[in-house]
This record gives structure tokens, sequence and C-alpha cells, in this order.
């Protein structure tokens, strides 16, 4: 009797287990984080570097994962942040570009810095104006009504007097001043890639001004940093600027609602340091660079990516909590287990998904060199053999910056790309040596 009641506590016990597993993974199924079928993200005026930005994120995002990006044009960083924070389906926003300062943080979470901002103080040339502290009889363009711009404007002009009335300055995204000759100067503050500060001031009509209280600014601002924008950025002939100048920069920050789903966030930052933004936005703040450019709190999901002994402090402070529920720890260590499994094969799979895309990229580039390969065989002309010399080079040096996974480097097909870029470059260098020899012995038959 004993041991058939021993046996029965044990399946009892047994099964009671298997309920608590089931159970959890119940719960799991049904409350864990999924990433929504549509993403909604606030950018800015179409042209400016904020939908520049968010073009190629929308690009990275959805070949990473099946959600829809969606961008929303708007005004700038003050409906950015109203978008962020609103219950309205219709105008809320998931994500949004702000610049640093611009906008009260309650509510919200920073993703990731992503860019200096820059304020540049671009005049019209031959009107006179030769310091900022001369657009106070100017007509100056500030930045559109809701923009960050215009708030940075502000505060910048106003630390060299006599700006402090709100009123002052021309309410209009700087773009205006190209085609309205009234307009004679513009505070802007972006990043240095944004396409239409680019195009203004190549154009030869404009120039930039040095911001000579820059160290004042950034000592009276958590925002502001001194920053220089090299000789000749803009333009080379004639260099704009002229000479490295002076300025200061805030941020442009990703943000997102200080609720917001993990799963969201990690996506949008691993899309962030994918390694192919940077080709397009070579002035992306480095990850190792992210905590000095935050003036705002991270997410929690942001804070443990850039910080992993946070993230490892984090989990021990939940480790502590679980310990006084020792009831639940058996269901959560089989719920963490699952989501640790999901985790895995989703890296996984994004694994063979980029190893299989750049293994395509590598037979494009084989494919090249194979038919540079064959067109060099009918040559002789030096001409011709250079340039393919030339092109095949390029293309080296290409695959090497963009095939840059540590499984594809170690393979076969790599090192055999290696070794026949290396025999055909050998192989043209060969040709027009043995060319200009020809060449040399029959000028010196010739001269006999």
């Amino acid at each position: 009797m004993l041991v058939a009641s021993t046996k029965t506590v044990r399946r009892c016990v047994a099964w009671a287990m298997v309920g608590v597993i089931i159970g959890s993974i119940v719960v799991w199924g049904v409350t864990r984080e999924t990433l929504p079928r549509q993403i909604r993200m606030a950018t800015g005026s179409p042209g400016g570097e904020y939908h520049k930005l968010g073009e190629h994120l929308k690009q990275i995002i959805e070949s990473r994962s099946s959600c829809e990006v969606v961008l929303l044009t708007t005004q700038g960083s003050v409906e950015n942040a109203a978008r962020l924070l609103s219950n309205d389906d219709g105008f809320a926003a998931d994500f949004a570009l702000l610049q640093g300062g611009s906008v009260s943080m309650d509510g919200l979470a920073v993703v990731a810095p992503c860019y200096p901002e820059v304020v540049h103080a671009v005049v019209r040339k031959d009107r006179g104006i030769h310091g900022v502290e001369d657009f106070r009889q100017r007509a100056v363009v500030v930045g559109a009504v809701g923009s960050g711009m215009l708030r940075s404007a502000r505060f910048v002009l106003d630390s060299y007097g006599g700006f402090e009335d709100a009123g002052r300055g021309v309410e209009r995204y700087f773009g205006a001043i190209h085609d309205d000759p009234a307009l004679e100067a513009a505070m802007v503050t972006t990043g240095m890639d944004n396409p239409d500060l680019a195009a203004l001031l190549r154009g030869g009509a404009f120039d930039l001004l040095p911001v000579d209280l820059a160290r004042a600014i950034s000592a009276r601002s958590v925002h502001f940093t001194e920053y220089e924008i090299p000789r000749g950025y803009y333009a080379a002939v004639p260099p704009v600027p002229a000479a490295p100048l002076a300025t200061v920069a805030t941020t442009a920050l990703m943000t997102t609602r200080a609720g917001a789903s993990d799963e969201l966030v990690a996506l949008l930052l691993q899309s962030l340091y994918d390694g192919r933004l940077v080709l397009d936005f070579p002035l992306l703040i480095p990850r190792r660079d992210v905590l000095d450019w935050s003036p705002a709190p991270l997410h929690a999901v942001a804070r443990s990516h850039f910080d992993p002994q946070d993230h490892v402090g984090w989990l021990a402070t939940v480790m502590e909590t679980l310990a006084a529920t020792k009831e639940l720890l058996f269901a959560l260590g089989a719920g963490l287990y699952l989501l640790w499994d999901r985790w895995r094969r989703l890296k996984e799979r994004e694994r063979l998904v980029l190893v299989a895309a750049e293994k395509d990229r590598l037979d494009v580039f084989l494919e090249k060199t194979l038919a540079i390969e064959a067109a060099q065989m009918d040559t002789t002309d030096p001409a011709e053999l250079g340039a393919f010399l030339d092109e095949i080079t390029r293309i080296k040096l290409q695959a090497l910056q963009e095939l840059t996974h540590e499984e594809l480097r170690g393979d076969q097909m790599f090192s055999i790309f290696l070794m026949q870029c290396a025999n055909l470059i050998n192989k043209i260098q060969m040709k027009i040596i043995a060319y200009e020899s020809k060449a040399s012995s029959n000028k010196e038959r010739r001269s006999r």
C-alpha cells in the first residue's frame, strides 16, 4: 500500500510538472511579442537627411523581416515626437527621428544616436554678411514650423544676442533660400550628407560662415558640442568651406515610445548596424561611441545592446527577484529555454540568409572576372589591357569591402576568387610588359 501510494504521489508530481510546462508554454505563446505587419517611421521633408536615412532603413528592415515599413513625411522633430506619443492609429508612429534638444523626452526613449547634426551658417554671397552677428538685420531662414532645426537655430542665434524675440527669422524649410533672392541667410542644423544642403552649397551662390561662439554654446547646452566642418567638404573647386570651419553639432536620435516592443527595437538596432547603412552614411556614429553621443535615456534593449555590463547587472537583478518565487522557476526556465531556442534559430536563419546573399554576390564578382579574362585574351593594346587591369582591381576591392562575413571569408570559393584576381592581374601585367618590351626592341632596331 505504501509503495502504491508513493508511486501515485510521484505520478501526480510528474503530471503537475507537465502541467506547469504546458501552462508556461501556453502563456508564452499567448503573451510573447511578435513583430507587427507594418512599422511606421516618422522622418522629415523629402530630400532631407531624415527622409534619406528612413529610405535606407526601410530597405534593410524589409529585407530582414516580413514587416512593411511606411515612411511618414513630417515637418520635423516636434511633429515626430507627437506621433510617437499619439494613440491615434492613423497618426501614430512606431519610430521617429528627432534632433537632440529640440523636444521633451518624457515618455520617449532613444534607440540609437545616428549621426551629428551640424549647425551651418549659410549666407548668400555678395550681401556683405561677414559673421553670424550680422544676421540680426537680415532675412534669415530659421527652419520650418515644428522642426528641430527651428529650435536649434533660435538657440544658436540667441547666443549672439538680439535674437530673443521668437518672431524673428523666416520660418520656412532652408531650401526656400535657393529660389527667393529676398532670403539672405539660413541657420541650418542637419547632417552633413543632407542632399538639399549639398546641392545648395555646390551651386556657387552661397557660402558658409563659422559659428565663432561654438565653445560658449557647447558650454551652455548639454545637447551641443564643438564641431569642425573639414575644408572642401561640400565642394572642392573652389573649396566650400574655404578653410576648416568651427561650429557646433547636436545629434540625430532614432527614438521610440518608452514602452515599445523589445523585439521591434531589436530589429531596428540590427538594421542600423547591419553594415550596409554605413556605406551611404559614413558619418553614422559607431557602436562603440553611442553612449557618449546619447543625451537622453536609451531604451532597455538598446542599453543592453550597447552596454553589455549593464545587461549583466539587469539580468542578475531579475534572477534575484525570481528567487522569491521558487514555485515559478521551473516554468520560467522552460519558457526561457524556448525563448532562447527561438532566438538561436532566428539568428541561425539570419546567418544563413546573409551568407547565402554574400555567396550570390561572390558569384557575380566571379562572373565579372571571367568576362574580363575572356575579353583580354584577344587584346594586345596596352591601353585596353590597362583598363582591364583597373577593372579587375576595382572588382577585387569592391568584393573585399562588401563580402565581410567570416564564414564566407573562409570559404574555398572566396579563396579561388582572390587567386583568380591575382592570376588575372599578373597575366595582364605580363602582357603589358611584353608589349612594351617588344615595342622598345622594335624602336631600337629601327634606330640602327
